[in-house]
């Protein structure tokens, strides 16, 4: 299977610093990809050093292991692993209300099935045959809204309570099996791309402008380059973050 990637994060136009970050790796010999996005919260309590840690502890958890049986039960362990380091660091008084926002997965490449793990409201897309699907469900206020149909999607840009997220990595400490983190697995039908970003994203730009960019056919570094050019175009109100994995 060919594949490429390529991922950016961007600051804005408004934010004084970049609480986003993001991780793409090829693990275990070649034959997976490991790729994640991040977007930290509570500002000065540590949003930026949540997101880093994050991405650095599921990066040390996956090269850590020896030999793979269950990918998705070894993305699993990595997030929980990422979420409770984090949740003991919230005992220091300076960084309690720090935490974050992830996606994660583990791509086949032999293959093309995906193992994902997510909390918040990063997103990740799977686009193909011209058709962007969600794949993963916001941990929101908004985003249950949206989900069911009871909100427009540009109704739901505009709500007021759109970025109130409901989980985050961090806020409690986690044990294996939770259902507190979303985990699935997807069977990709190849051709495709895979989508992942931060809400400075989709709260930019609408999943109509998303599908064009994807659907132009450029390499995936153009695409990212385009995505966030666009979010930023709208406004750059937050962070932006894009990773765009292609399989052919």
């Amino acid at each position: 299977m060919r594949f490429c990637y390529f991922g950016k994060s961007h600051i804005g136009k408004v934010r004084s610093k970049n609480e986003d970050t993001f991780l793409v790796e090829e693990v275990f010999g070649g034959d997976y990809l490991l790729a994640v996005v991040v977007d930290g919260i509570g500002g000065e309590s540590g949003g930026d050093v949540a997101a880093y840690l994050a991405a650095k502890c599921i990066r040390e958890h996956i090269v850590s292991v020896k030999e793979l049986r269950d990918s998705a039960e070894v993305l699993q362990a990595a997030v929980i692993y990422a979420n409770n380091t984090i949740h003991s660091y919230r005992l220091n008084p300076r960084m309690c209300y720090m935490g974050c926002v992830l996606t994660a997965m583990i791509v086949n490449l032999q293959t093309g099935q995906i193992d994902v793990c997510h909390v918040g409201d990063t997103r990740l897309y799977i686009f193909g045959n011209g058709v962007l699907q969600k794949l993963t469900s916001d941990h929101s206020m908004v985003g249950p809204l949206e989900e069911s149909g009871q909100l427009s999607e540009e109704a739901a840009r505009r709500h007021p309570m759109r970025n109130r997220i409901t989980r985050s990595i961090g806020s409690e400490y986690l044990s294996f099996g939770t259902d507190y983190i979303q985990h699935f697995s997807h069977q990709l039908n190849v051709p495709c791309s895979l989508l992942l970003c931060s809400d400075g994203l989709y709260d930019m730009i609408s999943s109509g402008e998303m599908r064009q960019i994807l659907d132009e056919g450029e390499d995936v570094s153009v695409q990212v380059e385009r995505l966030v050019e666009a979010a930023l175009d709208a406004g750059g109100k937050d962070n932006v973050t894009a990773m765009v994995v292609s399989l052919q």
